[in-house]
């Protein structure tokens, strides 16, 4: 009697492809979560071959050896019911033509005439009509008759039993709760031992279930059976040892099979692919691995794809697919078209997709809603969309409520949503929280704020550094203040860089000094254009002095012009200090109207020394208006005379 299994007629590229059960359709790692027959068995393909005019029709060999094998649909109704005769005037004396009428009867859902036939034939021991039948009990949930059928075809060597009674096993056993392999006897000891069965012999989902269950444990093992299934082409396979190499840190390897799955049509793969080559710089490449899933429809794909074609310029591009994405329900590249259209003026589209982003849950969509209205000064409808944003954990949006909460004198709801704000990481959530609570007087409110200015200066916040640092240089601990100035003047915060540089200069260092008066003078801040430019002329570049002199003079200061005069008259050019000096004697500066004086008298010019006189007596400090008062004296009774 042939025992043979059904699925020896169909060549393992064809068979395994129709087996169901692949665990690795997700991220994750979930059981099925519901049991279908063919999760665990094949219902091998129908096809027998046409026989060839004259042939000889006695006996099974006859239908099924030596021709290439056609579908059920290559036969038309008449050819169907003589094989289906065939096999009934064959099946009661003969296992194989009873295993394929029962075969036959159950692809055509009559399982309650499949099952005599198919269980007769199992009974004479034909291994795969026993595998076929435990498929029809399992689809019956008779689970322990299934799973004795498969026992018999396993142990007759059937790799596809063995298969589907290790997955049932396994199933059962990760049902009934946590277990241990080395429990000898039980369901997920025997799961494993069957799966492993069916791995060594070939049986490639065999193994790449084998790898799932030792990834799930973190147990060694797992690497092994995905490269069995990996090699022997099965794309998912491939996939999680991308993964593995991944979570190890070698890219490289995790780079090459991804390849190897992305080729086969994986699209997980291709977008991982993607990602990684897209950090390695190589744009091109990865656009056209996103592209090719975003047009087998992976949405995160196309939105990817979008962000890309952005950064190139190409915002058609970008719209195309991030509408494709949103319309396949991805919040975030809804989210992304709302930002495009609203940067083009199109506040209107822009509220649309916003409005669908947030539908999906992307509080971004909802946020940036909020942003729009209040950019239309409809404060009712943002407070409406801040709010939603703000309850789905969204810090900006949190802070943004708050501050309009307070605009509207409704202090004690922002002082919630701002420290809401500051715990869900929000730097000026928490810089706002510390300007609150500086408004309050007495200690307490004082020491909250310092502690969140300071939680806010940590994370790299300008503004918050800068109120850490005053408070800090008012306590005398210029260390820390300097710390926290550095942080703010880092960021163009003026005044924290001149703040910094005099404390550098109390501690003697005139480099550091310099540096940070030069980096505010840069950003047009007057005085530090005056000390960097004195720091300068204390050491004799002079050059350096009347070129930050020369600036803060052009920027409308008296004291600039006035040390520009100085500089000139240092070198020795009188005529070319004069200009300047007057500048400043003219909006009342003192001290330049008396150098103008003496440059008077050295020029034997008595008129324009008396005019001079004059600012110095009403400008200059005490001592020198009195010497410029007897000097006036002077000068008009010399002139007199």
């Amino acid at each position: 009697m042939e025992t043979t299994d059904i699925s020896a007629s169909v060549p393992e590229s064809e068979a395994f492809p129709t087996v169901v059960l692949d665990r690795g359709r997700s991220d994750g790692y979930l059981t099925p979560p519901a049991k279908h027959p063919d999760d665990y068995a094949v219902l091998v393909p129908f096809r027998p071959r046409r026989r060839a005019a004259g042939a000889d029709g006695g006996g099974p060999a006859a239908d099924f050896a030596g021709a290439e094998p056609l579908d059920d649909d290559d036969l038309d109704r008449r050819e169907l019911a003589e094989l289906e005769r065939r096999y009934r005037d064959r099946a009661g004396r003969d296992a194989t033509a009873a295993s394929r009428l029962g075969l036959m009867l159950l692809r055509r859902g009559e399982e309650n005439e499949a099952e005599p036939w198919l269980r007769r034939a199992a009974e004479a021991g034909h291994r795969g009509a026993a595998t076929n039948l435990g498929v029809l009990m399992h689809r019956q949930d008779r689970l322990d008759e299934a799973r004795r059928w498969w026992y018999r075809a396993a142990e007759a060597g059937s790799r596809i039993a063995a298969f589907s009674l290790g997955a049932l096993l396994l199933d059962t056993a990760l049902d009934d709760g946590p277990a241990t392999a080395e429990q000898d006897g039980d369901d997920l000891g025997q799961a494993l031992y069957w799966l492993r069965n069916a791995a060594e012999a070939g049986h490639v989902r065999a193994a790449l279930v084998l790898g799932e269950f030792h990834e799930q444990r973190g147990q060694a093992g797992a690497e092994r059976w995905y490269r069995r299934a990996a090699e022997a082409g099965h794309p998912e396979a491939a996939y999680r040892l991308g993964r593995l190499g991944q979570d190890r840190g070698d890219e490289r390897a995790a780079s090459a099979w991804f390849l190897r799955a992305a080729s086969c049509g994986h699209i997980r793969a291709a977008v991982r692919l993607a990602r990684q080559l897209q950090r390695a710089g190589d744009t091109d490449e990865a656009e056209g691995w996103f592209r090719l899933a975003a047009e087998e429809g992976d949405p995160g794909a196309a939105r990817a794809l979008g962000f890309l074609l952005q950064d190139a310029g190409d915002a058609d591009g970008a719209a195309h697919w991030w509408r494709r994405a949103a319309e396949a329900g991805d919040g975030m590249a809804a989210n992304a078209l709302g930002a495009l259209l609203a940067a083009e003026g199109r506040a209107g589209e822009a509220a649309h997709w916003y409005e669908r982003a947030a539908a999906t849950g992307e509080s971004n969509g909802a946020f940036n809603l909020g942003l729009l209205y209040t950019a239309r000064d409809n404060q009712e409808e943002a407070e409406r969309w801040y709010r939603m944003a703000a309850y789905a954990g969204h810090a900006d949006a949190a802070n943004a409520l708050a501050g309009l909460l307070l605009s509207r004198d409704d202090e004690e709801e922002a002082e919630v949503w701002f420290a809401r704000a500051s715990e869900a990481g929000s730097l000026d959530g928490a810089y706002n929280l510390g300007i609150l609570f500086a408004r309050r007087p007495g200690a307490e409110p004082q020491g909250a704020a310092e502690r969140c200015w300071a939680r806010a200066a940590e994370g790299g916040h300008p503004d918050a550094a800068l109120q850490l640092g005053l408070i800090m240089e008012r306590r005398g601990a210029d260390g820390e203040a300097a710390r926290a100035y550095r942080v703010a003047a880092g960021a163009g915060r003026t005044v924290a860089a001149c703040r910094l540089a005099a404390l550098l200069v109390r501690a003697g260092d005139t480099e550091g000094a310099e540096h940070w008066y030069g980096t505010a003078a840069d950003s047009g801040h007057v005085p530090a254009m005056l000390r960097a430019g004195i720091l300068h002329a204390k050491r004799g570049a002079e050059g350096s002095a009347a070129r930050r002199f020369r600036a803060a003079a052009d920027a409308g200061s008296v004291a600039g012009a006035w040390n520009l005069g100085l500089v000139h008259l240092r070198r020795g050019d009188p005529k070319g200090a004069e200009p300047w000096l007057r500048a400043a004697a003219e909006r009342g500066h003192g001290r330049a109207a008396m150098r103008l004086v003496v440059l008077a008298l050295k020029a034997g010019d008595p008129v324009a020394a008396e005019r001079w006189c004059g600012p110095v007596i009403t400008h200059g400090p005490p001592e020198l208006a009195a010497r410029a008062e007897r000097l006036l004296r002077a000068l008009r009774e010399e002139l007199a005379s």
